[in-house]
């Protein structure tokens, strides 16, 4: 190949465009923060009052963006009744989240482990840890970041002769 200045400086422009470094994609995980408060149903419900729950998690997207994964930390608590002081789950779970095309609703479902703490009045706490499930419906209250939201959850930890089952309803932020 002939060795002109035309050439020399192409050759020049195209080295320099590969030692630049890409730009920084943005991220492909959110990270989230809700609170609310959890109703207890079931046994659950017959030995314990209106409860709190909080909720950290991480969704990544899927390669079609109406579908995500996420990953979460969760925390339920319950005063009892009688003997019992308190009932307390903490969760670690996986779901997977579908969010609707031409709306600003999602669902989502999945598995995770809960262990569940029963605290007594005179001592003798119970502690156990067990597979359970959630489900439920959100809505994104608005486009903007921080971006806030709300869900009406189903959750249950799969116990032995007891149910353990609420509804937990958020309302938290992505940042």
């Amino acid at each position: 190949a002939l060795c002109t200045p035309a050439t020399r400086r192409a050759d020049a422009q195209a080295g320099a465009r590969r030692t630049t470094p890409p730009a920084a994609a943005p991220s492909p995980v959110r990270f989230a923060i809700a609170g609310g408060l959890s109703l207890p149903a079931g046994d659950l419900g017959a030995n314990a009052d209106l409860g709190t729950a909080l909720d950290l998690r991480g969704e990544g997207r899927l390669r079609d963006p109406r579908w995500a994964l996420r990953g979460g930390l969760s925390w339920d608590r319950y005063d009892g009744h009688g003997a019992v002081n308190s009932y307390s789950y903490v969760a670690i779970a996986g779901n997977l989240v579908h969010h609707a095309r031409t709306s600003r609703v999602y669902e989502f479902a999945g598995l995770g482990v809960y262990n569940s703490r029963v605290e007594y009045v005179n001592a003798g706490d119970r502690s156990h840890t067990n597979l359970g499930m959630q489900a439920g419906l959100g809505l994104d209250l608005n486009t903007g970041i921080p971006r806030w939201f709300t869900e009406f959850g189903l959750a249950s930890a799969f116990t032995s002769g007891r149910s353990s089952l609420w509804f937990p309803v958020r309302v938290g932020f992505w940042f």
